[in-house]
């Protein structure tokens, strides 16, 4: 009889556990994951924060936090605890004394250009007695924004030498006569205009005034997602984003304003990419945030449309600010077809210092005819990255 007590009394107390246990167990229980940085360039390693608290009296032995992220998220802790399917998905345990907080720090790396979202949480339990399965959801929002790698455009003499040669038109051609700098040395490029005739008559040489250009110069980046005929090769378009990656960095670098047109969405967006004139190392994260968020499973708008449009003096006062006149127009683009070409040149106005840099597969036919751009060919290696 004293034993059947004693075996109703241990049963009566562990259901009171179980059931305190159950009621207790995720109160004042909190998990929060976030990255180390918001944004990175992608193929660098950043940090996973994990952050599990727990502010109460009641000890949790054995608390398993779960997630899933994208799988091109590659986890370089040397665990076990994830595995990839069509996502990555993340199993950590922590074990929590009362009024514990716990913080771990796990290395990642970014395999893809894009943006990356941790919105939802699981905190689960197996009970006190590891016989219960007791789950809680948590509701957040952590992101991070994959740069794309900046192709290296330093090396191609004929774009450099385009770009820097507009720059120094702009220079020549639209000097602000209210924006004096300095008297010089007269130069044989300079217009007799410019010549101060009471500066030179003092020192016995001819001598010019310099001013400050009016239009500051700029680079209108024109990226074109359009596959080249039915098929579409998703390796070509990430390999444009990196050379407009690079374009801006290079450009930025040389202090010149810098806007640009794709017409591909970002991930949620409705209008098609854009960026205005801008420039310095904050226009550059503008740029590269704006290229990490193009989706190209978005839909890609009619490029001659875009063109068409931004051929309007207003509406390209109203991107470009006031230095539409003096832009200089760099085209990247897979698809060459005529129309396209004759729209390009329709927008640059003939001009022989505007580029259009054509990504192409080896044994593809790629070639311009129909306009009076400078063509820049870019072979592409099929296992290309962007």
């Amino acid at each position: 009889m004293i034993i059947i007590v004693m075996f109703i009394g241990a049963y009566a107390m562990y259901m009171l556990l179980r059931i305190l246990y159950a009621k207790k167990w995720n109160k004042n229980l909190t998990a929060n994951v976030k990255f180390s940085v918001d944004h990175i360039v992608r193929g660098e390693t950043l940090e996973l924060v994990e952050i599990v608290t727990n502010r109460k009296k009641l000890p949790l032995a054995y608390i398993n936090l779960k997630f899933t992220v994208d799988k091109s998220i590659y986890f370089s802790d040397g665990s076990d605890n994830w595995c990839i399917t069509d996502k990555s998905y993340r199993n950590d345990i922590f074990s929590l004394m009362m009024y514990q907080k716990v913080t771990r720090r796990i290395p990642v790396k970014c395999s893809k250009r894009g943006v990356y979202i941790i919105d939802k949480l699981e905190l689960v339990s197996n009970g006190l007695f590891m016989n219960d399965v007791y789950v809680m959801g948590v509701e957040q929002h952590t992101e991070i924004t994959v740069y794309p790698n900046a192709s290296d455009v330093n090396d191609i003499e004929v774009l450099y030498a385009k770009v820097m040669g507009s720059v120094e038109r702009n220079r020549q051609f639209n000097p602000d006569p209210f924006a004096f700098r300095q008297i010089r040395e007269y130069d044989t490029s300079d217009p007799m205009n410019l010549i101060n005739w009471k500066a030179s008559a003092k020192t016995g040489q001819l001598m010019v005034n310099q001013y400050n250009e009016t239009a500051s110069p700029s680079v209108c980046i024109l990226l074109n997602l359009e596959s080249e005929g039915m098929l579409r090769y998703d390796v070509i378009s990430e390999q444009s984003i990196s050379i407009a990656a690079g374009l801006a960095q290079m450009l930025l670098e040389q202090g010149i304003h810098v806007s640009m047109l794709c017409n591909a969405r970002g991930y949620g967006d409705k209008d098609i990419t854009k960026v205005e004139l801008g420039v310095g190392f904050a226009h550059l994260n503008v740029i590269n945030t704006a290229l990490a968020r193009i989706s190209l499973d978005s839909e890609i708008t009619d490029f001659c449309t875009l063109l068409d449009d931004y051929s309007n003096h207003f509406t390209r006062s109203i991107f470009l600010g006031n230095d539409a006149k003096s832009t200089l127009y760099i085209m990247i683009s897979q698809n060459s077809r005529q129309n396209l070409q004759q729209c390009f040149d329709k927008l640059s106005g003939r001009d022989s210092l505007s580029m259009w840099i054509l990504p192409y597969f080896k044994g593809m036919e790629a070639k311009l005819s129909y306009t009076q751009a400078e063509c820049i060919m870019w072979e592409v290696m099929h296992n290309a990255e962007g």
